[in-house]
């Protein structure tokens, strides 16, 4: 069950298994993210009740089913307009990309179209662009906040600062082991500016986990788990290795047992992201041998 929880002056966070945030001035209010389902925006709706607060946007930081599979009940509940970067857009609208990828570009196969990775579909009303934004005199500045999802940005309002999935809690890196991404470069780098307090927010509302004052040593763990992740990648590639020999190494060198088809396909993608990470830096090169495609280090 989904609790609220006061943050800074005018902000909230609705905690569960995706946190939803809240910013709420003068009975106007502008929900960040949707979560999961209908049940997220029914929990949406008993917060603005309670709050007094009658919502007029919600913005989505990146379009992961956990995080806007909610929007569609919250639209045609509440009629908020609809705001998310252009390349999250694009799957807020056609959420079939998101399994599409994850399985190469083909029709995804069944396992990859539960609700949490094909969520509803839901229009977008607009596009946020990094910057000061004004949504129903609601005023807000997008940071970008890439490398989890190639569009994944966060919101700063007044002491307070909406951070998505840029970083996750202890316990889901240990539960899941490898944490999703997309660009680990990326990643790194907008984990560093949380470690450099590059930010000087007071609260860090996060899209999983509690909030937090200082980021920084939460950030840093997940910083080191990719470059452990990207350098047992390297290890491994001592001797040429394909795809299926790397990701049984992987989870062999952490400790992990992949539970299931979309676990698999997540970790995946996350494999490619330190193979692209490597390769971009002159440290490995794929080939083809034998009808088999290899990877090497250079």
């Amino acid at each position: 069950m989904a609790s609220l929880v006061k943050a800074g002056r005018n902000t909230w966070l609705l905690l569960g298994g995706s946190n939803i945030g809240l910013v709420v001035v003068e009975g106007k209010a502008l929900i960040v993210d949707s979560g999961l389902d209908k049940d997220s925006a029914r929990q949406v709706a008993k917060a603005l009740e309670e709050l007094g607060a009658k919502a007029h946007a919600l913005i989505i930081t990146h379009a992961h089913a956990d995080h806007f599979g909610g929007a569609a009940a919250l639209k045609e509940r509440l009629g908020v307009k609809v705001f998310a970067p252009k390349f999250e857009a694009a799957v807020v609208e056609n959420p079939v990309f998101e399994p599409l990828w994850l399985f190469g570009g083909a029709s995804p196969v069944k396992p990859l179209r539960g609700k949490f990775t094909l969520a509803k579909p839901c229009p977008v009303d607009g596009l946020l662009e990094e910057g000061t934004i004004n949504l129903e005199r609601i005023e807000g500045k997008i940071l970008p906040l890439y490398g989890h999802a190639p569009g994944q940005i966060g919101l700063a309002f007044e002491d307070s600062f909406f951070c998505a999935d840029a970083f996750f809690p202890l316990e889901t890196l240990s539960k899941h082991g490898i944490p999703y991404c997309t660009d680990m470069d990326l990643a790194i780098a907008t984990l560093k500016k949380f470690e450099e307090k590059a930010w000087p927010f007071e609260f860090f509302l996060p899209g999983h986990g509690d909030i937090l004052k200082d980021p920084a040593p939460l950030a840093e763990a997940n910083r080191k788990r990719l470059e452990e992740i990207r350098d047992k990648v390297l290890d491994l590639l001592a001797v040429p290795c394909d795809e299926a020999t790397l990701m049984r190494g992987l989870a062999s060198a952490l400790g992990l047992a992949y539970r299931d088809l979309p676990h698999y396909y997540l970790c995946r993608t996350t494999l490619y992201s330190a193979l692209a990470s490597l390769e971009g830096g002159g440290m490995v090169e794929a080939f083809i041998e034998g009808n088999n495609l290899l990877w090497r280090r250079v």
